[in-house]
């Protein structure tokens, strides 16, 4: 046997290859829907191990701690919006289309975590990095001076609310343009 198909017993005492990435999936899937599931205070790294039958060394070594792990999940199969890339006039728009492409593509785990698990302080500040250096930073370089921020955050605000609501009530409906209409309105609002 070469070395990358060493094989190693499973729960059911079959044999598996090796496979870093297979591996690191298999942890990142269990991790999110324990974490989405239970919250981020309740789920142990044990318990997400034994989810996904591996040594429980093997997330300590992949992601460094429950919280980089928690980090990780948050950061699995996400498309942030590119903001520095659209010119300004087309924002509100551009802003209200990513939001209604916002449906289940494997994030609805990750933003159930982190709403499941805002009151730890350390996701919170966790969580608060991430928008803050992610979006709103981003998006508040992009705006007149005064009150930039704010009305980033405004815009941040909307634009998780209506990918959330999205993904609960409408997933799988296409969106009308009269809506979309209405939405960028909202964020030409935010914006101005």
């Amino acid at each position: 046997m070469s070395r990358g198909t060493v094989e190693r017993p499973t729960r059911d005492d079959q044999p598996r290859p090796r496979d870093r990435e297979a591996t690191e999936q298999r942890i990142l899937s269990e991790a999110a829907r324990l974490f989405a599931e239970q919250g981020y205070r309740t789920v142990t790294v044990r318990a997400i191990a034994a989810a996904a039958d591996v040594n429980l060394a093997l997330i300590n070594r992949y992601y460094g701690s429950k919280l980089g792990l928690f980090d990780a999940v948050l950061s699995a199969g996400q498309e942030l919006p590119q903001l520095a890339d659209v010119p300004f006039d087309d924002l509100p728009r551009y802003l209200a289309e990513y939001a209604m492409r916002q449906r289940n593509r494997g994030q609805s785990h990750g933003v159930s975590a982190a709403t499941r698990s805002a009151e730890s302080p350390e996701v919170r500040d966790l969580l608060q990095k991430r928008l803050e250096n992610l979006l709103i930073a981003p998006l508040a370089r992009r705006l007149p001076a005064e009150d930039a921020r704010a009305r980033a955050a405004l815009c941040v605000a909307v634009l998780i609310g209506t990918g959330y609501v999205r993904r609960i009530l409408a997933a799988d409906a296409p969106p009308s343009p009269a809506f979309v209409d209405r939405l960028t309105e909202v964020f030409r609002t935010c914006l101005g």
